[in-house]
């Protein structure tokens, strides 16, 4: 194995093949506005799965449970799974990080729990069912738009900013600024109905993620690349690390997109991190060159994800 840089060290047992996580998600639509989210997370050294019960509009955890199918004791505490219980009442969104730190502890096996947690917290505020045709409120927007795509586009995008609120300015997508491009370029959307399951619909939503972590050959450094894959969007993010820390070869490639149009647009801007010095504080610059209102979070994430592998120097 490449013997770990003095600009950073590998925070995993990394075996000379590399370092390879998956992620697996479904979500059933229920009654009563709850949806039941079902997550698995698994690596070379443990497999962790998880139970919730979401309460929207609030998306307020009503059930959480999780259950630990492969993992010895010191990777995985047992004592973990009866602490779970303990999220009844606890709200996805800004502080949930903190929530689960509180609530897990530092047993073995908590960062594992943690990550499982942020990966179905972020599959959860994704699947947000409404009504068949419920764009049609935004219909006002669109009253001097021919019929097309960018016309459904545009309701889309309205209804999207306007029920969930952390959605506005959040991307390149998203931002104010990109109302304008409806009408001056084809933009086709996701198709409406996978937004609108019936109720008791099970899987109406999934989503896939695998991260791989290699060492590279005959040199220092690692080779990182994350790919998600769900019915909206598909991309993949790679790059290198170099023995100093420093991004190199970085691309991502866009495959299914919510809004094709818009959405290809923040792939421009992931060379944007070569040439990047990691350090301990690395969420700022990342965010600045792949986030952000000119961004896309989910390229952060799948970036940062990888990051968080590693323990960085100052």
């Amino acid at each position: 194995m490449t013997r770990p840089a003095a600009a950073y060290a590998c925070s995993l047992p990394f075996a000379e093949a590399g370092y390879t996580r998956t992620f697996e998600a479904e979500i059933d639509n229920l009654v009563n506005s709850e949806i039941r989210v079902r997550g698995t997370l698994a690596d070379p050294r443990c497999t962790l799965a998880a139970e919730w019960i979401v309460r929207l509009p609030a998306y307020e955890i009503r059930h959480a449970s999780a259950t630990h199918p492969s993992g010895a004791a010191d990777v995985l505490s047992p004592a973990l799974t009866a602490r779970l219980p303990a999220l009844r009442g606890a709200m996805i969104g800004q502080g949930f990080t903190r929530t689960i730190g509180e609530t897990l502890g530092d047993l073995p096996g908590h960062t594992e729990h943690l990550t499982l947690a942020t990966e179905m917290a972020r599959v959860s505020l994704q699947a947000f069912p409404v009504p068949k045709d419920d764009h049609e409120r935004f219909a006002s927007f669109v009253t001097d738009m021919p019929p097309g795509p960018s016309r459904l586009a545009r309701m889309l995008w309205e209804r999207d900013r306007a029920d969930l609120s952390m959605l506005k300015n959040s991307c390149f997508t998203y931002r104010d600024q990109s109302a304008r491009l409806f009408d001056e370029r084809t933009i086709e959307p996701f198709d409406p109905d996978m937004a609108a399951p019936e109720p008791g619909q099970t899987r109406f939503f999934w989503r896939t993620k695998r991260l791989q972590i290699t060492p590279r050959p005959r040199r220092a450094g690692f080779h990182c690349q994350h790919a998600m894959d769900d019915p909206f969007q598909q991309m993949r993010i790679a790059f290198d690390i170099d023995a100093e820390g420093t991004i190199t070869n970085a691309t991502s490639r866009p495959g299914r997109l919510p809004f094709r149009g818009l959405c290809e647009k923040p792939h421009s801007r992931t060379a944007g991190l070569n040439g990047l010095k990691l350090g301990k504080d690395f969420t700022p610059p990342v965010a600045d060159r792949v986030g952000g209102s000119t961004g896309c979070r989910h390229l952060f994430d799948l970036a940062t994800d990888c990051l968080r592998l590693f323990t960085w120097r100052e």
